[in-house]
């Protein structure tokens, strides 16, 4: 009846997963959160529910360069992998995320870069969690019933993560944190990625941390 069946993805949104070798990511990963501690200590009261945010500036410090040595080698891959011509690429922001238990990071994206990344230093059991939100405003304006959920019917993807994993999306796409159930502390390393003719005015982070952070 059918001579062919055929089913093509439009104008798809890409992530990228990047996952370091075991021995790089523990002794990496201890190096972080002795950093990450220095910079945060002692620790500002926030109110519940918000997780603690360093200034956006590791990028800047010589403890992080290291990890950003990594996280360009990995956004490289994504822009090689795009074949987006470009002159040059540079971290315009990047920042820890230490989220205790009962605090959430809303749905947001990053303005003014092409492309955002974060990377998952300690991730306590139960708290492996990232959820991307569907960008298409119109996408849902119908939704029956499916037998599953999957990335053509679901108006949210939620994707596993683990400690030593680098998770790359493109800035715009909106995406959210849920809620630490655990007893432990979240932690990570977000950073935004533009191209280096852009960087100069434009691209830096508009917020300010929420950590008393030594600078």
């Amino acid at each position: 009846m059918f001579a062919n069946t055929e089913v093509k993805d439009l104008f798809p949104t890409p992530l990228w997963i990047v996952d370091l070798v075991p021995a790089k990511r523990d002794a990496l990963n201890r190096h972080l959160m002795k950093a990450i501690e220095a910079l945060m200590t002692p620790r500002t009261p926030q109110p519940i529910g918000v997780p603690w945010q360093t200034e956006p500036t590791l990028h800047n410090r010589p403890e992080f360069a290291e990890f950003c040595d990594l996280a360009r080698s990995a956004s490289k891959g994504a822009l090689d992998f795009l074949g987006v011509r470009h002159d040059g690429f540079e971290i315009t922001g990047c920042w820890a995320n230490v989220h205790p238990a009962g605090t959430v990071n809303s749905s947001h994206h990053h303005p003014n870069n092409y492309l955002s990344g974060v990377y998952y230093v300690a991730v306590p059991e139960g708290t492996g969690k990232i959820e991307f939100i569907d960008p298409r405003p119109r996408a849902n304006m119908i939704q029956p019933p499916v037998q599953r959920f999957n990335k053509y019917v679901g108006d949210r993807i939620i994707l596993d993560v683990h400690e030593g994993r680098f998770v790359l999306f493109p800035a715009w796409l909106n995406h959210a944190v849920p809620m630490n159930r655990s007893n432990g502390e979240r932690v990570s390393i977000a950073f935004n990625i533009m191209f280096r003719q852009f960087t100069e005015n434009m691209t830096r982070p508009l917020w300010a941390g929420a950590a008393n952070v030594k600078v």
